[in-house]
């Protein structure tokens, strides 16, 4: 079920502004352009009450789009009213339940992440150019690194892949 929540977006000098504004389009893309909440649903259920696997991965999503990768950067974020309807959050997950969870199931998560980043880009009609392609050039030679291959005009490179989990 979809709990995104419309936002009307003007110009205010009276009205309430935030840092984090930019959130209602992260929300508005996984929610109605990605199948990820469907998907996450499908998987084996919690207890009764737990906070959904859509929800925390959503909330994720919303720590890193804020540039926060560390868990205990989320309390803050956690009893933001804006960041739970930017998100479409029902409920929100406490630091640790989101922690826990993403290391019990970053394998699963990863791989449903990784597909629904794909599906986002041909829902949302993205349009791509030899120009979105960036390639950083190094010298692999020598190493193990998976990735490396040829790459742009035949550089030796390496082009990691979209959307990996942390």
């Amino acid at each position: 079920m979809n709990y995104h929540k419309r936002f009307i977006i003007e110009k205010s000098k009276d009205k309430f502004y935030t840092s984090h504004s930019d959130l209602t389009l992260v929300g508005l893309g996984i929610n109605r352009f990605t199948s990820l909440c469907q998907r996450l649903g499908e998987l084996p259920r919690m207890i009764q009450g737990a906070i959904s696997h859509a929800n925390v991965v959503r909330s994720y999503f919303g720590l890193l789009c804020l540039g926060k990768s560390d868990f205990a950067a989320f309390e803050y974020f956690r009893k933001d009213k804006f960041f739970i309807n930017s998100l479409g959050l029902k409920k929100v997950p406490s630091e640790p339940t989101l922690r826990q969870r993403l290391e019990q199931h970053a394998e699963t998560f990863q791989h449903i992440v990784n597909s629904c980043g794909t599906g986002f880009l041909h829902k949302s009609g993205a349009l791509f150019s030899p120009l979105d392609i960036d390639v950083f050039t190094q010298d692999n030679s020598g190493t193990r690194k998976e990735g490396v291959s040829r790459t742009y005009k035949g550089m030796d490179g390496f082009a990691p892949s979209p959307l990996i989990w942390p």
